[in-house]
């Protein structure tokens, strides 16, 4: 028997059971637009109901705890996801009601300042994820027994790291007094935490992730932030180095290579996590930057979406963003120089490299364009390619004239400077890649080459004939890949040796 079915192509279907086993839930939803349909496990003969119908550019999910609908949503066009309840029960759109702290103040109101991602419904409370200062944060709140939209209280979860990464782990059990949290940071493995529910100061280590012969002393980070272009938007940068390396530049003044990271689409954050891949740059001296630029999430869905963001008509703010943290780390930081920066992007990010070689080649010395999306006008005209009709809601359609001409003006196959001096190129791409297929990555490579001046680095395009879009699933086939790149990175920068 089919339950439902989802005739729209824009929509992805996805089936989740509640954490208190009480329901099925069935979610449609494009990148823009969704609706839940429920189903009562606990009725032999119930079926399939809809929470509330959609409507367009009105986001939400569900979670149920003691016959409430928790509800996380942008209803009313908030920047960001707001936190509201109504009854379990079907059609329930006109009874949703914001959730709000004793003395009345929104847990979470869709305002700029804090954003939510995900709400897990335990029976004595509820454990909420999102941002707050651009950094991921956790916050346990403690329902009333009277009000079901009122929380006695609201904590939120402190760790003594400025800037780190922090989410709910696993947890399966409704009824439990603890949860699991993971813990990373720039410089800290990735541990794992049993948190008190009732008392989030008690807590106890579970696991912490060895990592052979690191010593974290050595090593610092800080999170920063560069003034783009505009003279308002503030972009966070996160670094993180050796302790010496660092404080030989503060005290000489002498530059440093510097490898800067970047991604930039459909609203996902590149956290300040822990890499011990990361440690084959930071030994030979290199300085590792991530730039949170616009069409990321790091400080909320505003910093995707239009007006402000990097989306559909505003996508050019991702590329230029991330030239201005170049040009700021070369010109103002003066911590690198042109000649000892490189970059690095995948996928859509990938997208972001080219983009930004085609506006300021002059910057960079290296860049590594993994699995790069590259012909954007060409892939989104043609629906026949998996997942196309999917991505119109992230960079507009290009049969629509207005969309068709402002992905003219950066995509990077289109904008490829003839003669200017570009940065030398590892490119990859993958044979059996559904989401970038070879021939762009392949195609790319071929025109960088023919257009680009006599005195521009060397272009390598390297095409795994086994891999798809994440390239090896074998972990050790996954180091040898990125120990190929570092290589190519290293040697184009002049210090493979050191």
């Amino acid at each position: 028997e089919m339950l439902w079915e989802e005739p729209d192509d824009l929509y992805w279907v996805g089936i989740t059971k509640t954490l208190d086993e009480k329901f099925l839930i069935v979610e449609a939803s494009s990148k823009e637009t969704s609706e839940c349909w429920f189903l009562d496990l606990t009725e032999p003969n119930s079926k399939l109901q809809c929470v509330a119908t959609r409507r367009l550019k009105v986001e939400y999910d569900v979670e149920h705890r003691l016959g409430q609908w928790f509800i996380r949503t942008n209803l009313g066009g908030t920047p960001n996801m707001r936190l509201m309840v109504s009854p379990a029960k079907a059609n329930s759109q006109d009874e949703w009601t914001d959730v709000v702290v004793a003395g009345g103040e929104k847990c979470f109101s869709g305002d700029k300042d804090r954003a939510l991602s995900s709400v897990a419904a335990f029976q004595s409370h509820l454990v909420a994820q999102g941002r707050e200062g651009g950094i991921p944060r956790v916050w346990f709140l403690l329902p009333s027994e009277s009000s079901p939209e009122e929380m006695k209280d609201m904590t939120m979860l402190e760790f003594d790291e400025a800037t780190h990464d922090v989410g709910v782990s696993s947890n399966y059990e409704f009824k439990t007094d603890s949860i699991l949290v993971a813990y990373d940071s720039l410089i800290t493995p990735l541990s794992h935490y049993e948190i008190s529910l009732a008392d989030p100061s008690q807590r106890t280590t579970i696991k912490v992730k060895n990592v052979p012969g690191y010593e974290k002393e050595l090593y610092d980070c800080e999170r920063i932030t560069v003034t783009a272009r505009d003279g308002e938007t503030q972009i966070p940068v996160s670094l993180v180095y050796r302790k010496d390396v660092m404080k030989t530049y503060a005290e000489s003044g002498k530059t440093l290579p510097t490898h800067l990271y970047g991604y930039g689409s459909y609203g996902s954050c590149i956290e300040d996590d822990f890499r011990s891949t990361r440690l084959a740059l930071l030994n030979r001296g290199m300085v590792y930057v991530i730039a949170h630029i616009r069409g990321g999430g790091e400080n909320g869905r505003h910093w995707y979406e239009e007006p402000s963001g990097a989306k559909y008509m505003c996508k050019k703010n991702t590329f230029n963003d991330f030239c201005d943290v170049a040009s700021w780390l070369c010109h103002d930081k003066k911590l690198a120089t042109p000649e000892q920066l490189s970059c690095e992007g995948r996928s859509a990010g990938g997208l972001l490299i080219g983009a930004s070689i085609n506006q300021r080649p002059e910057l960079f010395k290296v860049a590594v364009l993994g699995v790069p999306f590259v012909d954007v006008v060409a892939t989104m005209t043609d629906a026949t390619i998996p997942l196309t009709a999917t991505e119109w809601e992230e960079w507009g359609n290009p049969n629509e004239e207005k969309f068709h001409q402002y992905m003219v003006e950066y995509c990077p196959m289109l904008n490829i400077r003839d003669g200017a001096v570009y940065p030398s190129c590892l490119i990859t791409g993958g044979l059996h890649d559904p989401r970038v297929q070879f021939w762009e990555p392949a195609k790319y490579a071929a025109k960088l080459r023919h257009h680009m001046g006599a005195e521009s680095g060397k272009v390598c395009l390297k095409m795994d004939m086994a891999a798809g879009h994440f390239s090896a699933s074998d972990r050790y086939k996954y180091l040898r890949e990125l120990a190929f790149d570092y290589a190519f990175l290293l040697d184009q920068m002049g210090i493979a040796d050191s």
